[in-house]
């Protein structure tokens, strides 16, 4: 349609421009042989008579001014439209240039300011005067010459855009946009995103570190199966032997303190919950600390503030202790000389604005337990890594206290964060998340039993160390059992194909080379239903049992003894399962 209603006003205009020109040189024409050729002579007038040649005199000046009329009432529309548009297009772009949430300034050839907008007027910071040389008056401190770069827009006419600019301790994405009478610089403050976007960085790393966390416990509990096991063979041959004995001791000593380490490995590495129960934080703390007091610089002053009232959570007090150790030990060698230390506790509720803030924490009520001290505090960097597995900033070359806390913490669905700075002390603040179940449990160790139960039937052991086969057979021979040995998912399968019905139980390695251990486990169900399975894994039995859905009848922890495996084998072939 607005084509159509286009092409008849063309049309139109087109015939009177055509009608003016015709009676214009129709009349100029006239004159032109009255005067020269006829001497005043009007043949128009002898033809038609004067009267009737009057009247169309008038009528062709009227005809004239009607459309030169006409004509001049469109332009005058035209223009009077053109300013309403240009008015209305001015009124736009400057409420686009006020309302715009980016801070805005706008500045001339010569990079003087000439205006800014509502953001930048609202923004709290110091704004420009009218006439300041942008990026010399105004704004110079930047890690690159912007006043350079702006001029260059300028001159070349060609935008620009600095997407990371530090500028005051912020992170700001800068754009220059040349136009006619100068330049529009809009600057977006990027900070928090450049924070998320650094702590995802982070929480990817720490993903990273602890993947390689868990293999590397993995493979040391696998050796230190192979440890234990011997040793324990070794005295069982020679049982009257005091010096056998006694060496013997020794060696366990020495795998229980690797069993220790492999433990704070398996805390990082998201598997820091053992055996979870209900405990008060502040009597934790109360109990853990005599066992450490040794461990801090008796110059050092320790002060508690533990509220008594605080509701309960669910946890390992093992791993928290842990964690509390780890902490304490940290911040009492970071005091040179005398200082303190802080212990508090308190109930904290977390709030969405405040999870937003903390994005490992999310919205609910916690348990806030923060160790402060007034020792040398951490630099940028060593705040960063503080959480990395064997990074460390004493000379020692420890530093696996505070990578195994992050680990048991996180997984515990809490969230450990340090506050620190050169010459500033240090604040490590750890959440963990309240008990919806307000009945509180007694905090009990349990002994282990340290009895060996010998057996009969035959038992499958699939496990891709020729180390933890060997030393398995040995001491599954010595408890009465006939065992089988598979170094790999296919053969462990072939086995149960062969002889499935002669097998009463399976001890299942999870990492083979050929075939994940959840599937060997289908596979044997497939085979043979009635055959029991017991999980033996250097890996944290939580994770397995969680992570891949295998509902065996018993789950065990390498590195064990005989005398947890003999109980292991006797409950799941008596047919009690585990709780």
């Amino acid at each position: 349609m607005g084509n159509k209603k286009d092409n008849r006003k063309n049309i139109l205009d087109s015939m009177m421009l055509a009608t003016i020109f015709i009676a214009t040189a129709y009349w100029i024409l006239d004159s032109i042989l009255n005067i020269f050729f006829f001497n005043k002579y009007n043949i128009i007038a002898e033809l038609i008579g004067a009267d009737l040649y009057n009247i169309y005199i008038r009528g062709i000046v009227l005809c004239l001014f009607i459309i030169f009329g006409s004509h001049a009432q469109a332009s005058i529309n035209k223009l009077r439209l053109a300013q309403k548009s240009l008015k209305e297009g001015e009124e736009r772009y400057r409420t686009l240039f006020e309302y715009n949430p980016i801070e805005t300034i706008t500045v001339d050839h010569d990079a003087r300011v000439t205006g800014y907008n509502l953001a930048k007027a609202n923004s709290g910071d110091k704004v420009p005067e009218i006439g300041d040389i942008m990026y010399k008056d105004y704004a110079a401190k930047h890690s690159i010459n912007m006043y350079d770069e702006l001029m260059e827009c300028i001159r070349s006419n060609v935008s620009k855009e600095f997407p990371e600019q530090k500028y005051n301790g912020e992170f700001l994405y800068i754009r220059i946009a040349p136009f006619s009478k100068g330049a529009i610089i809009t600057a977006l403050n990027i900070t928090k995103q450049k924070q998320l976007q650094t702590q995802l960085m982070q929480a990817k790393k720490m993903d990273a570190i602890s993947t390689l966390a868990g293999g590397i416990a993995h493979q040391f509990n696998n050796i230190l199966s192979g440890i234990t096991g011997n040793t324990e063979l070794l005295q069982m041959e020679y049982a009257g032997d005091n010096k056998i004995k006694k060496y013997g001791e020794r060696l366990f000593g020495l795998t229980r303190r690797m069993t220790g380490l492999t433990s704070q490995l398996l805390a990082y590495a998201r598997g820091g919950k053992y055996q979870e129960k209900q405990l008060s934080v502040s009597k934790l703390v109360e109990e853990t600390f005599p066992l450490i007091k040794h461990s801090i610089n008796p110059s050092v002053k320790v002060i508690m503030d533990l509220k008594k009232d605080i509701p309960i959570i669910k946890a390992d007090p093992t791993q928290l202790q842990m964690v509390f150790s780890a902490v304490m030990t940290n911040a009492s060698e970071a005091i040179e000389g005398s200082g303190s230390i802080r212990v508090a506790l308190k109930t904290i509720d977390v709030d969405e604005n405040y999870a937003t803030l903390h994005p490992g924490l999310k919205v609910g009520q916690y348990i806030l337990l923060t160790v402060e001290d007034d020792g040398r505090g951490l630099d940028r960097e060593s705040k960063e890594r503080i959480f990395e597995p064997f990074y460390s900033t004493k000379l020692q070359g420890r530093g696996l206290g505070m990578a195994a806390s992050y680990g048991t913490i996180i997984n515990h669905g809490g969230w450990i964060d340090i506050d620190s700075e050169p010459d500033k002390g240090a604040v490590v603040s750890i959440y963990l998340p309240v008990y919806a179940n307000p009945e509180e449990a007694l905090f009990s160790q349990e002994e282990e039993i340290a009895e060996i139960t010998k057996g009969e039937g035959t038992i499958l052991i699939i496990d891709d160390e020729e180390a933890v086969l060997d030393t398995g057979r040995l001491a599954l021979e010595h408890l009465g059992y006939k065992v089988l040995t598979a170094n790999t998912g296919m053969k462990a399968i072939s086995i149960v194909k062969t002889a499935g019905k002669d097998i009463d139980l399976v001890i299942l390695d999870i990492g083979l080379p050929d075939i994940m251990g959840d599937q060997v486990f289908q596979r044997i169900q497939e085979l043979q239903p009635n055959i029991k399975v017991v999980v033996s894994t250097g890996y944290m039995v939580a994770d397995i049992a969680d992570n891949l859905k295998i509902e065996a009848q018993g789950f065990i922890q390498k590195p064990f003894s005989l005398s947890e495996m003999s109980l292991k084998l006797k409950d799941v072939l008596s047919d009690k399962k585990d709780k």
